[in-house]
């Protein structure tokens, strides 16, 4: 874990009592570590300043040395690790015909460790989907642990159900390297986007679930559309505080109308939930 670091501020920071949840490495800053303790949100920062040649070091440790070889997701902006930590990356954005091509002069990263919490899902499941699968929006914040609950429901319906589930994995969020354990009847696609999952995870897996993270977009949106119509359910993340603000984007408004989902979840930090039916009610 964290091999990427200088070894010392490596030691430093594993050793801090709590979990570790995100580290923010700045050029002209010291590493600034965020983790949880006794239920409470904590920081720490250490007493070494990075220079642009550490960020520069860095990166070219998570690249194995060889920058091409982590290319396509710089150019989504970020690196995953060997060890499943998913790394933000920050710089000089480089277009090329009205595209990304990639991101140059690396001044921060933003490290977001995994953390796998067995059962934090099991209340939802025994109140509304022991006797079956159902598909829900999980809803919140940056950071409160949406991809957490999400990985926990899908490895429920694959043990608990017995239903086929496959992981739409774009950043390796959910099986961290193959750290996690996602479920004796789970499929990973790792790296897919979802436009390729969807599809390609309906025509040749069979799943009886599909689990992605952070729908953005339209496209996202009309992908999950198609996934329901096909009698498959959908696991999937999105940001915003509320159900309430989610629904002010237009986008989003058809997920209501055409019942896309079973249940909409408010999650907040430590795992804390309220439910809302495929009409938006409160249950």
């Amino acid at each position: 874990m964290l091999n990427f670091l200088p070894e010392s501020d490596r030691r430093e920071i594993l050793a801090i009592r709590g979990a570790i949840e995100e580290l923010r490495v700045r050029i002209g800053q010291p590493i600034s570590v965020l983790y949880s303790f006794d239920g409470e949100r904590k920081r720490k920062v250490l007493s070494r300043v990075y220079a642009d040649e550490d960020i520069e070091n860095i990166v070219m440790k998570l690249c194995d040395y060889t920058f091409y070889s982590k290319e396509e997701s710089i150019k989504q902006g970020f690196i995953t690790s060997s060890e499943g930590e998913r790394v933000g990356i920050c710089g000089n954005v480089v277009k090329k015909n009205g595209e990304v091509s990639t991101i140059k002069q690396i001044t921060s990263l933003c490290v977001r460790l995994p953390n796998d919490v067995d059962g934090i899902a099991r209340p939802f499941f025994r109140e509304y989907a022991q006797s079956r699968a159902v598909g829900c929006l999980v809803i919140s914040p940056p950071a409160q642990g949406k991809t957490t609950f999400l990985r926990d429901l899908g490895r429920i319906y694959s043990d608990k159900l017995n239903k086929n589930v496959v992981f739409i994995d774009e950043r390796d969020e959910f099986s961290a390297s193959g750290r996690f354990y996602l479920g004796k009847n789970s499929d990973v696609l790792k790296y897919a986007d979802k436009e390729y999952g969807f599809s390609s995870g309906v025509r040749t897996l069979a799943p009886n679930v599909i689990v992605c993270d952070e729908i953005m977009n339209e496209s996202d949106i009309h992908a999950c559309e198609k996934v329901a119509a096909s009698g498959v359910k959908t696991l999937a993340s999105a940001h915003s505080d509320s159900l309430k603000n989610l629904l002010k984007k237009p986008i989003f408004t058809e997920i209501i109308k055409d019942r896309v989902f079973d249940f909409y979840i408010e999650l907040s930090y430590g795992g804390k939930i309220t439910v809302y039916n495929e009409a938006g009610e409160k249950c």
